[in-house]
């Protein structure tokens, strides 16, 4: 049997480590390894290297995200002593409105623990961040820092090892020797391509293209037109997955998810009737800025080599939601696992990669599940249905909503794939739904 002890490469006391990216996966791991240390009476020295100012508004502190973030992690990061203030949640959210081309249904919240909140990750729209605002990764790179990481705003564009040890590079200096480098980069950053130069066999995830937009109203008109409702949008348009309109504040957040995403979709997708519908005429809006960011849909085969961890979007992500609870669970479980265990690949794969499997099956059980909404908003017969079956759920006390619960959970991220996947196959409600098929297709021949 082989000596996992043999194996171990543990961090000595005054050990540096460098994390780059600090964003959520990075501040969280940072601020988890430096409490860790703490207990076992350990000095780390961590260097988190991230080039943004995410206390910029505009491009220039913008983390490319729709800011989603679960009662239920809320909750958990307050257990862990991160509690996030009035200024950083931007709006309470407690129901989904669902529109289709044929009718809508507002979804309420399952239960007060399933509510969900707005934030924005990085500085927001441009003028938007001030004395009563604040953005969700500085105020969580904020709590790193107070913790005891120091913050560089350098762009680190080079990695090699040396005896046996990354050496980090940016503009061809040298920077640190790392005991432990954690790759907490996005998709959208050429980060993942100096790893994979690096060749421990690490490469970058495959990815597909979203779009969001800003779309400036003023507090009163979000409040009026969207209240504490995030607008989903299921349209039987074979290049978008779905749409969603997030208010937050006197904005609105539009995010596109869709196999053929261009900087036209925004423009197209606001001139579609159903969507219109939603939006004000009277006041009008303006589009104050979009980007086309990546959006992470699979993970690394390997995702980390001695003194070498890959972390949230580098890494393993929740599909298309809850990328901050993913973000959480991956930056604790490399804390935890190089501060208890060590930095060896042996190591990693005992400690770390658990959760980093855990989240790619779940994932397997999302694919699946994005793939059948994706056939019920292909046919018209099979949306009517749904929209029927969610509103006679919303307009029952009694009877279980189960429907209700398989698309708020979806869009949330309050409930594992795998657990959604469960509730789906509960025979209730297929026939619920095909009763409506099949009442439907009978008033067609009359």
């Amino acid at each position: 049997m082989k000596d996992h002890a043999a194996d171990s490469l543990a961090l000595d006391d005054g050990a540096n480590i460098a994390v780059i990216g600090g964003g959520p996966s990075g501040s969280f791991f940072s601020f988890f390894a430096l409490k860790m240390a703490k207990m076992v009476g350990k000095d780390l020295n961590i260097t988190i290297f991230e080039p943004k100012d995410f206390t910029k508004t505009g491009p220039a502190g913008c983390n490319r995200c729709g800011g989603i973030i679960s009662e239920l992690l809320l909750q958990t990061l307050a257990i862990e002593g991160i509690n996030l203030p009035d200024s950083v949640v931007r709006k309470g959210i407690n129901s989904y409105s669902l529109h289709t081309n044929y009718g809508d249904v507002i979804i309420e919240t399952p239960a007060l623990d399933k509510t969900i909140a707005t934030v924005y990750r990085g500085g927001g729209p441009k003028g938007f961040i001030g004395a009563d605002k604040e953005s969700f990764d500085h105020f969580l790179l904020d709590q790193a820092i107070q913790e005891g990481a120091v913050h560089k705003r350098v762009m680190i564009d080079h990695i090699e090892y040396r005896n046996r040890r990354p050496v980090l590079f940016s503009q061809k200096q040298e920077l640190m020797d790392a005991d432990l480098v954690v790759g907490a980069f996005g998709v959208n950053s050429g980060a993942p391509k100096l790893v994979e130069a690096m060749k421990f066999g690490y490469l970058e995830p495959p990815v597909i293209t979203a779009t969001i937009a800003e779309l400036a109203m003023g507090n009163d008109v979000v409040a009026k037109h969207f209240g504490n409702s995030i607008h989903l949008f299921l349209l039987p348009d074979p290049n978008i997955k779905f749409a969603a309109m997030i208010p937050k504040g006197g904005y609105v957040t539009l995010c596109i998810l869709g196999s053929a995403v261009t900087s036209k979709t925004v423009d197209n997708f606001l001139k579609n009737p159903v969507v219109k519908d939603v939006l004000p005429q009277e006041t009008g809006y303006q589009i104050e800025c979009r980007c086309l960011p990546k959006m992470n849909v699979g993970a690394p085969k390997k995702a980390f080599a001695d003194r070498m961890v890959m972390c949230g979007d580098a890494g393993s992500t929740r599909l298309f939601k809850d990328g901050l609870g993913a973000a959480y669970l991956m930056g604790k479980a490399a804390a935890k696992t190089a501060v208890f265990n060590g930095v060896s690949r042996e190591d990693f794969r005992v400690g770390y990669y658990p959760t980093y499997k855990s989240i790619i099956t779940d994932n397997y059980y999302g694919h699946a599940l994005y793939a059948v909404i994706g056939i019920y908003r292909k046919f018209s017969l099979l949306t009517c249905s749904m929209l029927k079956v969610v509103k006679k759920e919303q307009g029952s006390v009694n009877n279980e909503k189960i429907l209700s619960g398989i698309l708020w959970d979806m869009f949330t991220g309050n409930e594992r794939y795998k657990k959604i996947f469960s509730q789906s196959l509960k025979v209730r409600m297929h026939i619920d739904m095909w009763e409506g098929v099949f009442k439907s297709l009978s008033r067609r021949q009359l």
